[in-house]
């Protein structure tokens, strides 16, 4: 059986099938943008509760339940502070916060279906923690200082992975699992998002709200200078996902995960080839 056709992506996918399913409406879907999924996040979290030894249906129900929430707090980043005051303008808006209570709703009610109350604890519990981070790291960018790079990735780290932090905290079975899984979502997390703003500064030529804007903020620096900085960054990470996923066991979930880091690669050596040839 190939990586790629494993048992658990083929649960990954059903995990994400069922949150497309559960957050499915037209009225959403004619008039707001939905976010992407986070999906290498979702596996990661199938596979950590599976490795506690969940159950496949508990598993799937926490994943999905959690993926509903983070569709929640993905969708409200899409609602603007200053807007034309037109009334197209404001429908979008409320429809927009209200896109975002629907998830929320909807990751309550099917938590309270699976009598999963301390789940739903844990999630509420984290929402707070994320929204938080959240306003601390728009506050600061309005103001044009950002923190240091340890406290900028700390506030980026709890509102990427705060979810699913949380629910490895609250569930894992020993403080070495602990550890291991919560620095693992955070790394990959790291990745993804150093990746995402490079190819923004390509592809779209803008500076992004993150790691490139904070790198930006150091007198006489360059934007190729912060190309190069964001791309060692993105390969030192992907070497540390890489070594904390050798230490895997089983075998099967260290495989999976060691694709999963593999894309990251590939995706920085297709961009970087592209500027290569231009």
């Amino acid at each position: 059986m190939s990586k790629e056709h494993t048992p658990y992506v083929e649960e990954v996918r059903v995990i994400i099938e069922q949150i497309y399913k559960r957050s499915t409406h037209s009225y959403v879907e004619q008039y707001v943008d939905v976010p992407s999924m986070a999906e290498n996040r979702l596996a990661l979290l199938y596979l950590f509760l599976m490795e506690q030894g969940m159950t496949k249906e508990r598993s799937m129900i926490f994943c999905t339940a959690t993926g509903l929430v983070q569709l929640g707090l993905d969708i409200h980043e899409y609602v603007k502070n200053d807007y034309e005051r037109t009334q197209s303008d404001e429908r979008n808006r409320q429809l927009t916060v209200l896109a975002g209570d629907f998830y929320s709703a909807r990751y309550y009610a099917l938590l309270a279906e699976a009598s999963e109350i301390e789940a739903i604890q844990v999630l509420s519990g984290a929402v707070q923690r994320v929204n938080e981070a959240k306003m601390k790291l728009y506050l600061a960018g309005k103001d044009s200082r950002l923190p240091s790079a340890e406290e900028y990735w700390e506030l980026r780290n709890t509102i990427d992975t705060g979810l699913y932090v949380a629910v490895v905290q609250a569930y894992a079975g020993t403080d070495e699992k602990r550890r291991f899984w919560t620095n693992l979502m955070k790394e990959t997390a790291k990745v993804e998002s150093v990746i995402g703003e490079w190819e923004q500064l390509k592809w779209q030529e803008q500076v992004p709200f993150g790691f490139a804007r904070f790198l930006l903020q150091k007198p006489g620096t360059t934007i190729s200078q912060v190309m190069s900085g964001i791309e060692q960054k993105a390969l030192e990470m992907i070497g540390l996902c890489e070594q904390m996923v050798r230490t895997l066991h089983p075998v099967e979930t260290r495989n999976m995960l060691a694709t999963m880091t593999a894309r990251y690669s590939h995706r920085i050596n297709r961009l970087k080839r592209v500027i290569e040839e231009m």
